[in-house]
């Protein structure tokens, strides 16, 4: 007599757990419940195909999240992902900062506006070639304080922050009807600290239970509350599908970070195939995948000083969406029409199990079982015939011989129509886009010498010179050192050396006069290395006391941070004048002086009100290729080819320059740097499979916001730490989108 209900019952979750998968436009502004069983995410109830890419906020500026938001829509996502970065929101302990392009909850609005879903990766550590990976530098001053490690005084700071931006964006949780539906603790850890491990499934199972969202963390150890996910080249093919099987049999599988990686300076533009990045994310929903995000999507640019160790200003150009906001074809649009069918069939994708199936190839004689052909079928509507194999095979499938390109997918209905192959996109076409000059130089320039005057600017004293972040906080990336010197002899051939560490510039002057620079921009581990430079003294005197001067530039902190790992800049030792140690004990009086930052920076001279601090020079050729010089000029932008700037954005062509940053109506560019990239004789690291513009420079265009820009009279101004050898060539252009498809 209980069967008529029984049956009931089981009817209606069956129909519940496989509805059309839910929108955000569904839910959006009523409370809803996100929750998941084995096979996905569930959106009240029902299990929803997540299509997700990674956009970070800070990488691009509010007037920009718009469009940028409407272009993933648009290429079928419906979900994206930021990490939350402690050390812009808290540059200084207790001072928080949600402003510009720290405006998490405009950005959240944003998401919310465009109907997408939001994964919020809090960590607190990101890594995310972000300087320090964003933890804040005033960290380093906690004491007894170990990072990312079962150790009070990290724990206690990383719960704090947590749960101020847990506190922060409560209005746009799932439970309140906003987007985010996922949030990730840590980040790829791989530490051995299970301690650790188990206080953040602690953390996310009582303190942040009330957020009533399932919690994440990423390519490593994860806690028994959370689920682990992926970040790779291909989940499928690297065997961590199988082993989230077997030892996670009860969760979802989650892609978050298929990696479209990153540029270094001194490095030629590595690049990954359209049809590598295709097979891998068509791979992952085949083989049962429920969530993809790509890391980036929209990688955007390090403005200011954000970058991590050697990283370019253009953030993973590579992508579906260039760093300036235009479509990287034909990956835009090949990897639309994937997402596009996957949302399509996601319902019939979404009702069953992968089941992997092998298929016969053809092995020149015979048909042969091998295990790099197989599909996945879900019946009645799609199967994913895949090969793994490096070389172009045959296989047979429903009776048909199909041939197969290496490393790809076949896409078929049931009626064996072929709906899509992650090989071919031959009428795409990717030269769409094209630069137009807008603003031709030579500027009006006009210069000023940071070493022309001289402020009365505090210093810190000490025998020996300092480390450079216990100085700087991180506030600036410059510090000048000083002591008087007395040389011992007057050589050709003197050489300075000094220990400093990786990703750092050291610009050395004698009585004023520049002898030269030593320069590291790689982006690994700190470790402290000798710089070593040969200089000419022969035209100073023996005998005699000069002024020594050393200006610390650092190119970012590494972005790896393990326990007990604390990151310095600057000179992290001793310093020989050819021979002679340049130390003082404390009977002497001849310290070394520790200057922060430039004296233009003090006085904001990039910006209308401070630019009239000091007095310019209008014979700016005068300064050609002299170091330490400030350049400013004013600009219109009149003679635009299309009106819309995010959609055809507006680049500054460094050409003619050296290093340094340029500001744009007071706003940092980030630093530009018109190093030679080269190509190496491997393939590079990762995902990538070739390099081009080998021997050009990494990055000669640096991306301007739309909302930076005015159309009359805005004021460029640029420090060229080396000299600009040609700052007459400095122009500005515009990339106008000419194709769309």
């Amino acid at each position: 007599m209980h069967l008529l209900p029984i049956l009931y019952i089981c009817f209606h979750i069956l129909t519940y757990a496989t509805a059309n998968p839910i929108t955000f436009e569904d839910v959006r502004g009523t409370p809803y419940k996100v929750d998941y069983d084995h096979r996905a995410i569930r959106i009240n109830g029902v299990r929803t195909m997540l299509i997700s890419g990674a956009i970070h906020y800070p990488r691009s500026t509010p007037m920009m999240w718009p469009y940028i938001m409407k272009m993933a829509k648009n290429q079928g996502l419906n979900t994206i992902q930021t990490y939350v970065f402690w050390n812009l929101h808290e540059q200084k302990q207790d001072v928080l900062d949600f402003t510009g392009r720290a405006n998490l909850s405009r950005f959240l609005q944003e998401a919310t506006n465009a109907g997408l879903f939001v994964n919020l990766r809090i960590g607190p550590y990101v890594s995310a070639e972000w300087t320090y990976g964003g933890l804040p530098v005033w960290l380093n001053q906690i004491p007894n304080i170990s990072f990312r490690s079962n150790n009070e005084p990290w724990k206690r700071l990383m719960k704090q922050f947590i749960l101020t931006i847990i506190d922060y964006v409560t209005p746009y949780l799932a439970k309140n009807g906003g987007p985010i539906i996922l949030a990730q603790i840590e980040n790829e850890y791989n530490g051995n600290d299970q301690g650790y491990v188990d206080w953040c499934g602690s953390l996310v199972s009582n303190e942040l239970s009330s957020t009533e969202i399932p919690w994440i963390m990423c390519n490593g150890h994860a806690a028994n509350s959370t689920i682990e996910t992926c970040n790779s080249c291909n989940c499928l093919d690297d065997g961590w599908i199988d082993n989230h099987r077997k030892y996670s049999p009860d969760k979802p599988m989650l892609f978050t970070e298929n990696e479209g990686w990153f540029q270094q300076w001194g490095e030629a533009i590595a690049i990954r195939k359209t049809s590598d990045i295709a097979y891998s994310v068509a791979s992952w929903f085949a083989a049962g995948g429920a969530y993809h995000a790509y890391y980036m999507w929209h990688g955007g640019n390090n403005y200011g000083r954000i970058a991590a160790s050697g990283i370019t200003t253009l953030y993973a150009d590579d992508v579906c969406l260039h760093a300036d906001g235009t479509p990287n074809e034909p990956k835009y649009t090949h990897l639309s029409r994937l997402q596009h069918l996957i949302a399509d069939r996601a319902q019939v994708i979404l009702s069953q199990d992968s089941t992997r199936i092998p298929l016969p190839w053809w092995d020149g004689k015979q048909w042969a079982y091998g295990t790099q052909q197989f599909v996945y079928s879900y019946p009645p509507s799609i199967d994913f015939v895949i090969s793994q194999a490096t070389v172009p095979v045959n296989v047979l499938f429903r009776n048909q011989n199909i041939s197969i390109d290496d490393q790809s997918i076949l896409i078929y209905d049931d009626n064996m129509n072929l709906l899509w192959n992650s090989a071919n996109y031959s009428d795409i076409d990717s030269d769409n886009t094209e630069i137009f000059p807008v603003v031709v130089g030579p500027l009006n320039w006009q210069t000023w010498s940071e070493s022309s005057k001289i402020l009365n600017l505090s210093v810190i004293t000490s025998p020996s010179p300092l480390e450079q972040l216990s100085i700087t906080n991180d506030d600036t990336i410059y510090l000048w050192y000083r002591r008087n010197v007395t040389l011992k002899q007057a050589s050709a051939n003197s050489i300075i050396r000094v220990q400093t560490r990786i990703s750092n510039a050291l610009l050395f002057f004698l009585n004023g006069q520049y002898l030269g620079e030593f320069d590291d921009h790689n982006h690994q581990v700190g470790n402290s290395i000798e710089a070593y430079l040969a200089v000419d003294l022969s035209h100073f005197k023996p005998n005699q006391q000069y002024l020594f001067e050393i200006l610390s530039i650092s190119f970012g902190i590494f972005s790896g941070v393990e326990t007990d790992f604390f990151e310095q800049k600057g000179i992290v030792g001793n310093v020989w004048l050819d021979r002679q140690l340049l130390f003082d004990n404390e009977t002497e009086t001849n310290f070394w002086q520790h200057q922060k930052g430039l004296i233009g920076e003090y006085l904001q001279i990039y910006t209308e009100q401070g630019s009239s601090k000091v007095s310019w020079d209008t014979q700016w050729t005068k300064n050609i290729d002299k170091p330490i010089t400030w350049f400013q000029a004013r600009f219109d932008l009149d003679h635009l080819i299309r009106e819309d700037t995010n959609v055809n954005p507006i680049l500054l062509d460094a050409q003619g320059l050296n290093r340094g940053h340029a500001f744009i109506n007071g706003n940092d560019l980030g630093l530009y740097w018109l190093i030679q990239g080269f190509c190496e004789n491997n393939p590079p690291c990762c995902c990538q499979h070739a390099q081009i513009n080998c021997l050009k420079p990494t990055q000669r265009y640096y991306h301007i916001p739309s909302d930076w820009l005015m159309s009359k009279n805005n004021l460029i101004t640029v420090f060229d730490d080396l000299g600009a050898p040609s700052p007459g060539s400095v122009g500005f252009v515009q990339r106008v989108v000419t194709i769309k498809k």
